[in-house]
């Protein structure tokens, strides 16, 4: 491929993804779901849109492979019926909003490159719906993740579990119900904790599971634990707030406890991988201080923090596991 054939499919690559995102948010896909094949004139006069413009966007997705078309009806592709489920698309839709959102302050970049702060929206009475859907879209990507952590990690002897910054609790509750002697404590904003408690409610582990709100980096996070998973979380944050945060984890764990990292890593020069680095600009362009992280960057943290034997290895997926003892 030439280069610039190259440089030219990269830039139009934002248009697939828009027309997915934007059949998403709009409401199409549920429609889709309740109606086994449909027409433009049909989808048109359902939503009260410009038939020219719904047909341009069914044969978009067409072309994309999550529709076909036979005569004027369109259906869910064959192999996107079980995605496009009522059951899987109501988490899987959380998701995508969130990624429209995210696509709305993308186009921002410039901005924030001068600035080096986030762009700052205006306040909206729906604060409350968009910290559920963050946290339930998040809830929908770990799920793929599940059980490839639970292959990962050994809690084997360990008896309570420090998950910072858990969400919902979804791999706590997992491990809890892997290990039958395993407490669990999720430690994550209160406006978490309704979401949380009804994730708890649904698992056999629920007895063991308990959830602390409040700030990690400066409210108590407890003691006694002999295991700490910190999944997602150094990226939110400055080099010095994560050896801040590092160092309050080795204080509430027990010696010998063991803690666990997962999450993006960059080599040594920060120049990829890919997914790492676009991922950087994502936290560039969303939080105060957020960044990706090498090993080597990590390493020194737990060093400082007094955590020992510090290793690492790559898990199915995109991202890596670090391993360390108190």
């Amino acid at each position: 491929m030439r280069k610039k054939d190259r440089l030219l499919e990269d830039v139009y690559r934002y248009r697939k993804a828009v027309v997915l995102l934007a059949a998403a948010e709009s409401g199409l896909f549920e429609y889709l779901i309740e109606n086994a094949t449909v027409t433009g004139k049909e989808t048109a006069r359902h939503f009260g849109w410009e038939q020219r413009g719904v047909e341009i966007l069914l044969n978009a997705l067409c072309a994309s492979g999550y529709l076909t078309k036979k005569q004027d009806r369109y259906r869910i592709a064959p192999g996107f019926t079980n995605i496009f489920s009522l059951q899987e698309f109501s988490l899987l839709k959380e998701w995508l909003h969130h990624e429209w959102r995210l696509l709305n302050r993308w186009i921002y970049l410039p901005e924030v490159l001068q600035t080096g702060k986030p762009r700052r929206e205006p306040q909206k009475k729906n604060v409350q719906r968009n910290h559920r859907n963050f946290i339930l879209s998040m809830a929908h990507r770990e799920k793929e993740n599940l059980a490839i952590l639970l292959r990962s990690i050994d809690l084997q002897g360990c008896s309570h579990l420090l998950d910072l910054g858990g969400g919902p609790g979804l791999f706590a509750a997992a491990l809890a119900e892997k290990y039958p002697e395993l407490k669990a404590t999720v430690f994550d904003t209160p406006g978490t904790r309704a979401l949380a408690l009804r994730f708890f409610r649904q698992s056999p582990a629920k007895s063991r599971l308990k959830f602390k709100g409040g700030n990690f980096l400066t409210d108590p996070l407890g003691k006694g634990y002999d295991a700490a998973l910190l999944s997602s979380i150094l990226h939110i944050y400055s080099p010095r707030d994560n050896r801040e945060l590092l160092a309050r984890t080795h204080q509430a764990m027990n010696p010998g406890g063991k803690i666990i990292i997962r999450d993006f890593l960059l080599n040594p020069q920060k120049t990829g991988p890919l997914i790492g680095t676009l991922f950087a600009v994502n936290m560039l362009i969303n939080t105060e201080q957020g960044n990706a992280y090498s090993f080597k960057e990590i390493k020194g943290w737990l060093a400082g923090a007094g955590f020992k034997n510090i290793s690492r290895r790559p898990l199915e997926g995109r991202m890596l596991l670090i391993e360390a003892l108190k």
